[in-house]
């Protein structure tokens, strides 16, 4: 049986037949996978590299970056997470006391101000 392309396991099953190829699913983590899946390759890696910078950049949403490259945007979100996810936790160094983030904002719940709807 061939290893896990997740996890890495050995510990994998037949799963059933999907494209006329084997499907797996890995006892350990249970991911569903084809042995010989060629599904990632250079037209693909170049396609994420290029969701990933275009989204770092603020150019673009999920559903526009999918338009462009022909590809379904919950997979551009899908890549976009993973890489995020992939990054170290940034570190703020001690002497920094305050910080301020340009263009957010934030909403608690909480009016500041109410309306007086009531005639004098």
């Amino acid at each position: 049986m061939p290893a896990c392309k997740k996890c890495g396991s050995e510990i994998t099953v037949k799963n059933g037949i999907v494209a006329g190829k084997q499907r797996y699913c890995c006892k350990k983590c249970g991911h569903n996978f084809r042995e010989g899946d060629e599904r990632t390759n250079s037209k693909v890696m170049a396609k994420k590299a290029l969701c990933i910078l275009l989204y770092a950049m603020a150019k673009g949403s999920y559903r526009m970056l999918g338009r462009i490259l022909n590809i379904d945007h919950a997979l551009v979100y899908r890549w976009i997470r993973a890489f995020g996810e992939s990054l170290p936790e940034p570190e703020v160094p001690g002497e920094i006391k305050e910080m301020e983030f340009d263009e957010m904002w934030h909403f608690d719940g909480q009016k500041k101000q109410t309306l007086d709807h009531q005639s004098h």
